[in-house]
């Protein structure tokens, strides 16, 4: 059962990254030209996030079985 992928780290990522530029185009001047970059990488981290979400999903419906039924089923 997969629990986490790369789309959801890199989503994650790319969200916090886009958050903190946010804050720091709101506290700096300098830093306001970043505002629409970091709504930007914002937007991208939010679809990394859903991707992520939809394809652990899809993929434990087409895996159901964990490691460790399939270690109890070649026992028997």
């Amino acid at each position: 059962m997969e629990r986490i992928n790369g789309e959801t780290i890199s989503g994650a990522a790319l969200t916090l990254l886009g958050v903190l530029f946010l804050i720091a185009g709101q506290l700096n001047t300098i830093w306001t030209a970043v505002i629409p970059t970091a709504a930007l990488l914002i937007a991208i981290g939010v679809a990394l996030l859903a991707l992520g979400r939809y394809t652990t999903i899809k993929s434990n419906r087409t895996h159901p079985h964990t490691e460790e039924h399939a270690q109890e089923h070649s026992r028997h």
